[in-house]
């Protein structure tokens, strides 16, 4: 009798047990059987939301599903990118991630409530663009050379660079720059790169480094010059731009990247199941057509991959702020 119970009761629990992973399982094949909350960690009208309500609309029609995009800006991406930290490992909050927030707050904010590593998961990357360094039209230089020559010879230290912000990628490629260079420059910290170019247009301020897609209105409405693209290879966007490898300063390169993240611990079956919804919704016409004249290119990964490339910006973005001597807030 008392054996018969014991045999009951295990093959109670094992029941249990497989009914649990079944309906687990199950829960998993079927998503996504909600709508999904992209949050885009910046303000409504900049380039990041404008990428992101796009790519819901592609993204939705992949997964028949409604993505539903929520703004939380503020604090670099971080407000936003706290949220997803914080948020259930069931695929249903998904967050826009890029370096700033990523690699570069954690090292700057002492008081950051997520661990840039261990509290997300990767999903994949959508795009890739390089950092572009404009000047204000009426700063007597036509070429990157000549740049150099200026800010070393009549220019000698009356040169600023604007950036959006201590820390933020426009900050940190002004200071790659300088070393690279040897040129003696005042860095210019605005609340966004938005804020900035009236006064680089004006001339109050000489020149700002911002992501491409951020600065091509500005380029083409010719209102900025631009001399330099901070990438290996020339932007199709800016093809007649030298890049910082061909003007011999190869260490000043800085791609942009922007990814799709969720929380810690997303099942690997949702994970791979995004990342394939992402690649197929970036290989829409409707997409492509949308992204190129931003001056970005679609940049596709798989979960692992786009690990190891945050692991790695996350271990360049530490030395170099830490080289330039900026102190956690």
């Amino acid at each position: 009798m008392f054996n018969s119970y014991k045999l009951i009761r295990h093959l109670t629990l094992v029941l249990s047990g497989f009914l649990l992973s079944s309906f687990h399982v199950n829960a998993q094949s079927e998503y996504p059987s909600k709508p999904i909350k992209l949050i885009v960690p910046y303000a409504t009208g900049g380039v990041s939301d404008a990428i992101g309500r796009v790519l819901a609309q592609s993204l939705g029609n992949i997964l028949k599903q409604s993505i539903v995009v929520e703004n939380r800006g503020g604090a670099g991406g971080t407000i936003g990118a706290a949220a997803v930290a914080k948020a259930p490992p069931d695929g249903y909050t998904i967050l826009l991630t890029s370096p700033p927030m990523i690699a570069v707050a954690p090292v700057l904010l002492k008081d950051l409530i997520y661990h840039n590593e261990d509290d997300f998961t990767p999903i994949g990357t959508i795009i890739v663009t390089p950092n572009v360094l404009v000047v204000n039209n009426n700063l007597p230089v036509k070429t990157f050379d000549d740049l150099v020559k200026y800010g070393k010879g009549a220019g000698k230290n009356n040169l600023s660079f604007a950036s959006a912000g201590p820390g933020s990628t426009g900050h940190l490629s002004g200071q790659i720059l300088m070393n690279a260079t040897g040129l003696n420059m005042v860095h210019v910290p605005y609340k966004s790169s938005g804020q900035a170019f009236p006064d680089v247009i004006s001339g109050q301020v000489s020149m700002v480094f911002d992501s491409l897609p951020s600065a091509m209105g500005f380029i083409r409405g010719g209102l900025v010059r631009p001399l330099l693209v901070m990438s290996d290879k020339r932007s199709a966007a800016l093809p007649g731009v030298q890049t910082a490898n061909e003007a011999g300063f190869p260490s000043a390169t800085m791609n942009f990247w922007m990814g799709i993240e969720g929380p810690a611990k997303l099942p690997k079956e949702i994970v791979y199941r995004l990342n394939l919804a992402l690649k197929e919704a970036m290989s829409t016409p409707e997409m492509r057509q949308h992204i190129q004249p931003l001056g970005a290119e679609v940049y596709l990964t798989s979960p692992d991959e786009f690990k190891a490339l945050r692991h790695s910006d996350i271990e360049k973005y530490e030395k170099l702020v830490k080289e330039m001597g900026l102190k956690p807030l």
